[in-house]
């Protein structure tokens, strides 16, 4: 049986997937009255692949923020888990600015055609957090690895003297 707890976050998950697919319908109906209907001079080809294309990415981030909000039940229909908070940062995070991405992209694009770039920042974006944490933390771990460290002779000296005071503990106790 769940508690409150399991109740209240299948509650807000439930809130927040509804106000999800409004936002993904808003900027298909935008996109579809605006660009389609209203300007057909300017329907090409193009318009339709970057529409189904954001529709793709759209789809793609709702259904994985969805498997995050996902709860469980008991054999007996019993709600035991009500669903990661979709809230919370990391991948949940990016699967929301990614749709939010692709639904201003879409909305936006019914202004100029320029406005088709701003799907460029999602790539960018995974760019940058392939090299700030993966490629730049692996140069500067190997990058000193194989350079020995130069002491200046005070320092030599005293850890010297250190190893020799040890040695000469090990070999009182033996």
């Amino acid at each position: 049986m769940a508690g409150a707890g399991a109740k209240k976050q299948f509650e807000a998950n439930r809130k927040k997937l509804s106000a999800l697919r409004i936002a993904i319908a808003v900027g298909i109906i935008a996109h579809a009255l605006i660009r389609m209907v209203l300007r057909q001079g300017y329907l090409s080809k193009w318009h339709w692949i970057g529409f189904g294309a954001t529709f793709m990415l759209e789809a793609f981030a709702y259904s994985a923020i969805s498997r995050f909000a996902e709860p469980e039940y008991s054999e007996s229909g019993e709600l035991l888990y009500g669903g990661a908070d979709l809230n919370m940062g990391g991948m949940c995070g990016y699967w929301h600015d990614l749709l939010y991405i692709s639904v201003f992209t879409q909305v936006a694009t019914c202004l100029s055609l320029y406005l088709w770039y701003t799907l460029l920042v999602v790539p960018g974006f995974a760019l940058y957090m392939l090299a700030a944490n993966v490629l730049l933390p692996y140069w500067r771990s190997t990058s000193g690895a194989g350079q020995e460290q130069v002491m200046d002779e005070a320092t030599r000296k005293k850890m010297e003297r250190t190893q020799q005071r040890a040695e000469r503990r090990r070999m009182k106790w033996r």
